[in-house]
This record gives C-alpha cells, sequence and structure tokens, in this order.
C-alpha cells in the first residue's frame, strides 16, 4: 500500500505529460502571414490579448488587435496600453533633441541641473563609489549604479522590470549590459526631471509639444489620467489571467509610465527607420533620426533609450519590459527601414523575457524569408506545471496528515541495530530539508537582485510572475510544513 501511495502522483503526472504532447495542436506547423500568426499564438502562449504594429519598407504593413484586457473587453488597435520600460524611447528622444538645440550637454555633471543629485554615488556595478560626478551621459546610457533607496522623490517602489533576449547566448548580456555596469529603472525618471528643470515644463508637456502632436500620436501620453478607456492590466496564474487594476504613478512616466497604442507607436517608428523626406520634429530632422540609436559610448550597448546588443548576425536594436499588467517588445530594424512593436494588457517575466521575444522573431522570419515555424506552446506547458503542483500540494498535504505513522515508523528502526544508521540519516535529510527550504525562501529577494540588479521584494517577485513565483514559494513552504510536523512527531513520540 505504501508503495502505491508514492507511484499514484508520478501516475498522474505521466497521463497529464502524456496528455499534453498528444492532444491535437492550434493552427498550421508554418505561418505565412502575421494574421495567422498573432491570432493562433495568442491562444497557445495564453496571452491575454495585445496591440501589433509593422513597418516593411518604411510603410506601416500591418496593424492589428487581438484578445482582451485584464477585464475581458476587447482590445482594438487604439485601445491606450502602458508602454513600460520602453518609454525610455521617447524619454530619449526628448533628450537628443534638447541636446541637438543645444539646450542640454550630454557631458555635463546632473548636479548642474538638480542640485540636491550632487550627493548622489555613483558606482560601477560591485565596486566601490566611483570619485567623480555623475554626468546626463552616463545616466542615459545606463553606465552607473547608484542606490536607489536614497531617492525617494523618484518613487523607487514603481519600477518596471526590463526584459532580455531570448538567445541564450544573449541573454545574460542583453540583461546585464556589461561586467562592470548594471541599469537601474530611475535613470531614465532623473533624465526625465532634468529635462523638466532645464525646460520649466512639465515633461507631458514635452512629450506632446515635440513628439507626440508633430507626429500625429494622439493617444500617446505622460499624463494616463487625461486619457479614457486605458486598458485594465492583467496578471497570469498558469495560463489564467487575473485583472491587475493597480496603475502606474505620474513619477514613473519618463522611465516606464507612458501610456500609447499600436497605431500611435507605428507612426513613431515609421519616422525613427524611414522617415519621409523632409519630416521633421522639434529637434530631430529626418537625416538625424540615426542618431537615436548609436550607442552614447563607443563600448556601450544604450543609445537615446535603445538597447543595442552586437551578434554574429549584425545589431540587434530593441526595448521592452513589464510593468504592473503590462508588457511590450519594440525591435527596430533600420537598415531595412522595417520595425515591429507588441504591446500587451499582461505583465510577466516569462512574457516579457520569452514570449514576446520569441513572437517577434516570428513576425521576422515572416517579415524577411516569408515564412515562419510555429512556436512551443507555453500555455499547455503552463497548465501541465500547474496540475503538476496541484498534485505535488496534495502529496505533500497526504504527508502532513501521515506525520505520527512516518514519525512511529522512524523510532522502530533506531530499536534494531542495523537500522539505526538508516533512521539517523533519514532524520538529518529531514533537518537539512528544512534548512534547505527555509534558506531558499529567505534568500529568493538576494537572488532577483542578483538577475536584475536591483532589490527586489516578495510582492515584486510574486507581481511579476504570480504563477512561478508563488508555486516554488508555496511548494518551498509545504515541504517545510512537512518536515515540521515530522520533527515534531519524533519530539512528542520520544517524549511520550
Amino acid at each position: 500500500m505504501k508503495f502505491l501511495r508514492l507511484i499514484v502522483p508520478w501516475l498522474l503526472v505521466i497521463v497529464i505529460i502524456l496528455a499534453a504532447l498528444y492532444l491535437p495542436d492550434l493552427g498550421p506547423e508554418n505561418y505565412k502571414d502575421f494574421d495567422s500568426l498573432f491570432a493562433n499564438e495568442r491562444v497557445r502562449q495564453g496571452i491575454a490579448g495585445y496591440e501589433i504594429a509593422i513597418i516593411k519598407d518604411g510603410e506601416i504593413a500591418f496593424n492589428e488587435a487581438y484578445g482582451f484586457d485584464g477585464q475581458r473587453k476587447p482590445l482594438e488597435k487604439s485601445t491606450p496600453l502602458y508602454l513600460g520600460p520602453a518609454s525610455e524611447i521617447l524619454t530619449g528622444t526628448l533628450l537628443c533633441q534638447f541636446v541637438n538645440e543645444k539646450k542640454i550637454a550630454l557631458d555635463v555633471p546632473i548636479a548642474q541641473f538638480i542640485p540636491d543629485l550632487a550627493s548622489l554615488k555613483a558606482k560601477r556595478s560591485g565596486a566601490a563609489s566611483l570619485d567623480m560626478p555623475l554626468t546626463l551621459r552616463q545616466l542615459a546610457a545606463h553606465r552607473v549604479a547608484f542606490p536607489e533607496k536614497d531617492l525617494p522623490d523618484y518613487d523607487p517602489e514603481a519600477t518596471g522590470l526590463e526584459a532580455g533576449l531570448p538567445d541564450p547566448e544573449l541573454f545574460l548580456r542583453s540583461h546585464f549590459p556589461t561586467e562592470n555596469y548594471t541599469r537601474s529603472r530611475l535613470s531614465y525618471r532623473i533624465v526625465g526631471a532634468i529635462l523638466e528643470k532645464v525646460s520649466n515644463r512639465k515633461y507631458s508637456d514635452l512629450l506632446e509639444s515635440m513628439i507626440t502632436i508633430p507626429l500625429g500620436m494622439h493617444l500617446t501620453t505622460a499624463r494616463p489620467s487625461s486619457i479614457e478607456n486605458i486598458a485594465v492590466g492583467a496578471g497570469s496564474f498558469f495560463g489564467l489571467t487575473f485583472p491587475y487594476l493597480e496603475k502606474v504613478p505620474y513619477d514613473a512616466a519618463a522611465s516606464d509610465g507612458i501610456v500609447t497604442t499600436s497605431e500611435d507607436m507605428a507612426k513613431f517608428l515609421k519616422f525613427v527607420v524611414s522617415p519621409e523626406r523632409g519630416q521633421n520634429i522639434p529637434g530631430l530632422a529626418s537625416s538625424q533620426t540615426p542618431l537615436l540609436y548609436q550607442a552614447l559610448y563607443k563600448d556601450g550597448d544604450t543609445g537615446f533609450g535603445w538597447r543595442i546588443v552586437d551578434s554574429k548576425k549584425g545589431r540587434y536594436i530593441f526595448q521592452g519590459g513589464s510593468i504592473r499588467g503590462y508588457s511590450s517588445r519594440i525591435v527596430i530594424y533600420p537598415e531595412r527601414n522595417a520595425a515591429i512593436v507588441i504591446l500587451t494588457s499582461q505583465d510577466g517575466v516569462i512574457i516579457s523575457n520569452f514570449l514576446l521575444p520569441t513572437l517577434v522573431s516570428c513576425a521576422e522570419q515572416i517579415l524577411f524569408n516569408g515564412e515562419s515555424r510555429r512556436p512551443f506552446p507555453t500555455q499547455r506547458a503552463e497548465l501541465v506545471a500547474g496540475f503538476v503542483f496541484l498534485i505535488y500540494l496534495l502529496s505533500k498535504i497526504l504527508q502532513i496528515q501521515s506525520s505520527y505513522s512516518w514519525a512511529r515508523d522512524l523510532l522502530k528502526y533506531r530499536e534494531t541495530g542495523i537500522s539505526q544508521l538508516y533512521a539517523r540519516l533519514v532524520l538529518v535529510r529531514t533537518i537539512i530539508g528544512l534548512l534547505l527550504r527555509i534558506l531558499i525562501v529567505v534568500l529568493a529577494p538576494v537572488g532577483a537582485l542578483a538577475l536584475v540588479g536591483r532589490p527586489v521584494s516578495y510582492q515584486e517577485l510574486i507581481a511579476f510572475e504570480p504563477g512561478v513565483s508563488s508555486m516554488l514559494m508555496t511548494a518551498l513552504l509545504f515541504g517545510a510544513f512537512r518536515n515540521i510536523s515530522r520533527l515534531v512527531m519524533i519530539v512528542r513520540l520520544r517524549r511520550s
């Protein structure tokens, strides 16, 4: 009977995996058009909804919306969504305009604009504070790190999470630009504050007068309160979505909090990769747009808000990430006059680091090669993981309930000399397992700090990826409870 109890959970897991492998899949094996790709993959990848715009040969070749937001309202290509960390490309464009108009210089210390930041001790990642003034160029290039806890005026509690690349060889390089520097989500908020100080105007007014109005981006703003019907964001839990009603504060606009639509982003990207002759916006002529995606340092990987990763295939210029219920991915191909943008009403590490980059890669294949292979069905994998997790929890609950019999049997082993060593090994394993589980839970934020380059709270860990974070935390805690209950029963039986 004991053997049967041990193998039943594993048999259930095998059945679930086999069912997932052999159930019929959706969509064709290969995609040859954007509509079938995004219509089918929204379901296969478990994404609530998204808006897509694609620029080809300098023209808007595709612009559609699929799915719904966190409250299951259908998305349209004109539905406003938060841009998240990709907001930096608009702030970077503003900075480039100011530089071209000679209203600001990149190599001037930021304390010249905001004296309160004179004491800000910037440093290279893992190194001591730099004994030099922090410049605007360093800030815009994400060249240095600084203590975010010392900058409460820039709302360090409401920060997005930048995304990397799906390519394993480039993921770490794209997420951690170099071994010497780290990225702060507050860098471009300070850039935005400096632009306000120099111009004596609000950031939202600068964005409208210098970019959105000249380009006809009428639903793009840094003041979300000025727009109605912003899509409600969503979180994901094992392929199931739930509404995320918390909004992004105005202070975060310059780095994470701009609201836009795929229609508006198509207009902006068209201007960036293939502006019409003579098409200008204040401080930026059509011939100057390549400045936006040139690295601010020769050995750097960040331009005016754009991230630039060199590989064997050439430059990969992108931006994207997640914040509070929203994610985005933007990639440009200036040499081919092309661009791809995906805005979605769903957040998470998985969607911003893997799903959206995968969809962009598929769209890129169709764009340049005419065909793309069907990607891995993530939603099916998430549902399988959810069922396996449920079985795991049930098995742990049953083990907690049988702690008394487990402890009784273990003490019986100790009564015979032959089995004493076995009983001691089991007891040591139980204690070590308990300590390791507690240690992992306690050190989880430290591990996240090493991964994203800034302190992360438990709340953020769960918010950025509810399914995986909740699963791991719950599994560890249930395992710890099982070990505690077994140890308690051993102590009680020995005393009695």
